[in-house]
Formats: structure tokens, sequence, C-alpha cells
């Protein structure tokens, strides 16, 4: 790939709008860098205009009938697009051509520049190219770095939660629970999800606990609802589980830092998933544990991704040595809006008491959950006690599979 088009990306996208039934007319074909691409936009564009299918045969003769176009090199380029595989989320193809169209214009305005240098122009007029290019780049890039919202316009709301009565989640956004080993953070969280599947009826919960086998994470679902919750007996059906081995989102390559193309994948996959566990943090990460500029781009990703989506995305994440604080990057607890600690109870000689309960601290509240969490901590019983435990088998569970899909070995 050279750094200033990207063929692939092109064939990619024009394969996406081909088979996409979502209107293209917003979609600038200059994007594109090869000629004949361009020609296929621009006739992908016309037929929406006329309201004409985006048909293989009608495309084909209008570049080599109405364009004039050479036909092998048509026949060529349409068999390039078509073998593609077109993908359903296609505005992150168009978001990086149009980034390449601009470092093109941009070092192309550069090199006049660099003409009128060696030409011996004067400095006023290097000057007034460099302002002109500034100029450009400001008002004609077409990206809007921040929006500008008169407060007059913005409509006052109260932050939203999930699981009030139990653990207050926020929605629309990461939170994060932070634990050591062996204190059951995974049973507080599945015992969570059934709490909100049983709010939301219609909902479903997905839960990707990369640590445990599925027969590990049913036993324990069984012991939860058997002495504890038993209402969780009729969610199941909606909580999709995998334990399948997790992917890095941060790619290092050539000494930067990329996006992991399986994130998006996994984002098509989840759509339908209003609640989403993911556990451990660092599993899903890839960077390096305590950058903190690493670290706020991965949950800058998965923030915008609860945002757009509607989601409320968890994070189950291990806590530093002998405590029950999140290690890694302070950039982790930063992103999030809410962050729970888990602690055993003990006593004042550290000998643990109550082995069934936990102590549960809010120790970052940036959208009040301790107005339904009632304070900042508290103590939940997450296990129930061994003598209420009932022989009980719910009715089944579904297992949730992602190598196959997201191309994991």
């Amino acid at each position: 790939m050279n750094d200033l088009f990207d063929f692939n990306y092109e064939i990619t996208l024009l394969s996406s709008l081909i088979f996409s039934e979502k209107s293209i007319k917003n979609i600038d074909s200059d994007i594109f860098y090869y000629p004949m691409h361009k020609s296929i936009c621009s006739t992908l564009l016309l037929l929406e205009q006329q309201n004409l299918p985006r048909d293989e045969i009608i495309i084909h003769n209008h570049l080599i009938k109405t364009m004039k176009l050479d036909e092998n090199l048509v026949a060529s380029s349409m068999m390039d697009v078509l073998s593609a595989t077109p993908s359903s989320n296609f505005q992150a193809y168009i978001d990086r051509l149009e980034e390449l169209k601009r470092i093109r214009n941009v070092k192309s305005s550069l090199l006049n520049i660099q003409i009128d240098i060696q030409e011996n122009k004067t400095a006023n007029e290097i000057e007034a190219s460099l302002l002109s290019l500034s100029e450009k780049i400001v008002t004609k890039s077409g990206v809007e770095l921040f929006k500008m919202v008169p407060a007059s316009y913005v409509e006052a709301k109260e932050s939203d939660f999930i699981t009030k009565s139990f653990i207050p989640i926020p929605k629309k956004t990461v939170s994060i629970f932070s634990a050591g080993g062996g204190t059951g953070k995974t049973s507080l969280l599945l015992q969570l999800a059934m709490h909100y599947l049983h709010e939301n009826q219609e909902e479903k919960a997905f839960c990707w606990l990369s640590e445990d086998p599925l027969g590990l994470t049913k036993h324990r679902l069984n012991h939860v609802i058997g002495g504890l919750y038993p209402l969780g007996a009729e969610t199941l059906h909606r909580l999709i589980l995998s334990d399948d081995l997790t992917f890095p989102t941060l790619l290092e390559q050539n000494r930067a830092i990329t996006i992991n193309s399986h994130f998006y994948k996994m984002k098509m996959m989840l759509k339908e998933f209003k609640l989403i566990i993911l556990d451990p943090l660092i599993a899903f990460y890839g960077g390096d544990e305590n950058n903190n500029a690493q670290a706020k781009l991965f949950m800058q990703l998965f923030t915008k991704w609860a945002s757009d989506e509607d989601k409320t995305i968890i994070f189950i994440h291990h806590s530093t040595k002998n405590t029950s604080q999140s290690r890694g990057a302070s950039a982790f607890v930063d992103a999030a809006r809410a962050v729970y600690e888990i602690e055993k109870i003990k006593d004042e000689d550290g000998k643990e008491v109550d082995t069934t309960k936990r102590k549960i601290t809010l120790t970052k509240d940036n959208y009040r959950a301790s107005k339904y969490f009632g304070g900042f901590s508290k103590q939940i019983q997450v296990f129930p006690n061994e003598d209420s435990t009932k022989n009980h088998q719910p009715a089944f569970i579904v297992e949730y599979t992602s190598d196959e899909e997201l191309g994991i070995q």
C-alpha cells in the first residue's frame, strides 16, 4: 500500500456500495485515487439519482457506452471490485479514503510551494501560498473538529442507568469492575447481567468471558440461580456467552499503533446487544499496559461505540497486587464513567469473614450512580449460602463462538 492511496480500500468500498441498500448520495467520488474507481463511483451516484438498481450489467454498459472507457480495463476493474468482500459498515472505508485524499492535497500544495522557492519567488509570494494552503485546509477539508451548540438549544437530561436496584451502571458508556483473583467478580457480573435481562424482557446481553470455559460459567449460573437469584433462570436464553480467545484491539505496525479490523467486525456481530461484558480488559487491549496515550485511544474506541450505538459496556479489569485498584495506565479509569472495586470482607486481623459477600465500592462516579447505589460502598451477596443452594438446573444457555467470524485461530 502506498502512503497516499489504498487500492484494497477502494475496491472494498465500491463493492460495499454496489451491494448496499443504503443511500450513497453524499459520497464524493473524488476520494478515489484510481480514475477507473472514480468513474465507477460516479456511475453509482448517477444510478441513485435516476432510481436505477446498482446492477453489474448497467454499470458495465454505462462505463463503456456512455463514458467511452476501454472495455478490457472496465472488465478487469469490475472483476476486482466484485471479488472484494463488501462491508455493511463502510463508513470506516470512506473516512480512510477521505483522509488519504486530504494528505494528497496537502502534499500537492507543498510541492507547489517548493517550486515557488526553487523559482526564487519573493517571501511575500511564498507566504501568500502558505496562507492560502492553510485556509484551504481549514475551510475545505470537510472535517468538523468539534461541535458548537448554543446552550439554549440543549435539552436537559439526567443520566440513565441499568440495574438501578442492584448495581447501577450508566447507559451508553463504559464502566469498569476491578478486583483481584478469586473475588467472585465474574459471578457478580453474571448476576448483574441476569438482573438486566429480567428488567428488560426484549433485550439480550453478551458476555465474552475469555478466562473461563463455558462449562464453569454455566456451573456458576446454576449456583447463583439455585440459591440466590431464581429469577435468572428465565433469562438464560437471552444471555449469550463466549469463551473464545480474544484479539488485541490495538496493533503495533512499523512503530505505529493501528486499530485491528477485528474490532469493527466485533461491532457488527454485537449490533443487537445492549449490554456487553468483556473479561478481562487487558485481553482486548494489545498496547502497553502502562502507556496512557495508547490506553486513551483504546478506551475512546469503546466509549464512542457505546455512545453512538446505545451500548452499555462493562470491562472486568485486574487490580494491582494486594489491592482492588485498577492496574496499568490511569487512562483506563479516566475514560470510564463508573468504576467499582470488589474486595473480600476481612476482620481487623485480615482474616476473611462472610465468604458469601463482597464489599463493592464505587470509586469513580461521573454520573451519580451513588444516588441509586445508596452511597459509595456496601456489601452484596455474590455467592449463595451452601444450605440454600438447590439442585436447580436452568433450561439452557446459548454458546456464542466467534472464531470463524473474527478469523481467530
